[in-house]
Order: structure tokens, then C-alpha cells, then sequence
């Protein structure tokens, strides 16, 4: 006697997603806008440690300025989690990001950024250690931030003008800028 054989579709064998141990450690930071006061706390890696579109596509959100949300290069969000982690700080605060006629701010390469409890003068001369990154540190009394974008060649510079007011930026020195831009990778950019 012969017996029919029960209809089960075939699945695919589960694909086990693999953490790493850095990824999971990595806590939320509160990510906030200051023209808009927007604010929510993101994980920006999965426990995978890769990027999380998710995440990202949030930052983007608080980032927008006038609630027309634009992409960010992933990097330059990389970067300034990098340094939010570096220096153990709980709320990243967005002065800018992309803006229209702005460079690299309208390419969405770059983010003006404070981190909370941390002086602009030592985000600054933290994020010049990063290979192919532009740094500007804007040291006025009534601004205090840190310039962040992502580029091929590094390049460093210091401005005092005031809000509202474009000078003459200073380029700053950097001696180790071709060896340090030739030698990055990806992997740099994590938060290990």
C-alpha cells in the first residue's frame, strides 16, 4: 500500500546571520538636530557589523534641515560615529549637513557636528588623524564645530569667522597626510 506524501513547500536552509562581538557592544548614541531639535537614538551598525540601512536612512532624517531628507554618503556618517565612540560621548549634535550650494555639504559628503562634552579644539585634532577626511574646526565663541567630510586627499583648515560671515579660511599643516591617505582601508573607518 502506497501512502501519498504530505504537500510541504521545500525552504531554504535558514542562513545563520553571523554578530561580531564589537557590533553588539556598541551602544545607542542620541543623534539631534540643532535647527530642528529632532532627536532619536541609533545603533548605526547591525550586530553584523555591517552598516544598517535602517539606521542610516534615520540619520539622514534628523540630519535634514528643512524636512527634505537627503542621503548622506554613508562614510561621513561612519566617521562621526567613529569619533562619538572614540571619545565615549552619548549625543552627537548636527549643526548641518547636506545644504544646497555648499561644496561637499551639497554632494552629501559632509557634517558639521559637536559632540556633547567634548571641546571642538580635540574633535578636531582627533578627526585629523583620519585618512582622506576634510577637518575644519570653526573656532568662534558663538559657533564651535567641527567641518567632517569624506575626499581623496585630506586636507585640514581653521576659519574664525563668525555666524553668517565667510573668511579666509587657514589651511592647517599636515605633514603625515600622503602616507596616512595611502594607507587607508575600509575597515579605518569602524569603530574598533
Amino acid at each position: 500500500m502506497q501512502t501519498a506524501a504530505a504537500d510541504t513547500p521545500l525552504q531554504a536552509p535558514e542562513r545563520s546571520v553571523r554578530s561580531v562581538p564589537w557590533a553588539e557592544a556598541l551602544p545607542a548614541v542620541e543623534v539631534m538636530s540643532e535647527a530642528t531639535n529632532e532627536r532619536a537614538d541609533i545603533r548605526l551598525y547591525a550586530t553584523s557589523g555591517e552598516v544598517d540601512d535602517d539606521a542610516l536612512a534615520r540619520f539622514d532624517e534628523i540630519a535634514a534641515r528643512d524636512g527634505d531628507v537627503h542621503d548622506l554618503d554613508p562614510r561621513v556618517v561612519q566617521l562621526v560615529f567613529k569619533a562619538a565612540y572614540h571619545f565615549k560621548s552619548t549625543r552627537i549634535r548636527i549643526v548641518s549637513a547636506w545644504r544646497a550650494d555648499a561644496g561637499r555639504h551639497t554632494a552629501g559628503e559632509a557634517v558639521d557636528f559637536k559632540l556633547e562634552h567634548v571641546r571642538a579644539s580635540q574633535l578636531a585634532a582627533w578627526c585629523r588623524s583620519l585618512a582622506r577626511a576634510g577637518v575644519g574646526i570653526y573656532t568662534n565663541p558663538r559657533t564651535q564645530y567641527v567641518h567632517l567630510d569624506v575626499r581623496d586627499t585630506s586636507y585640514h583648515w581653521l576659519d574664525a569667522s563668525p555666524p553668517g560671515v565667510k573668511w579666509r579660511e587657514k589651511q592647517l599643516r599636515d605633514p603625515t597626510q600622503e602616507k596616512r591617505d595611502a594607507a587607508w582601508s575600509p575597515e579605518q573607518d569602524l569603530p574598533l
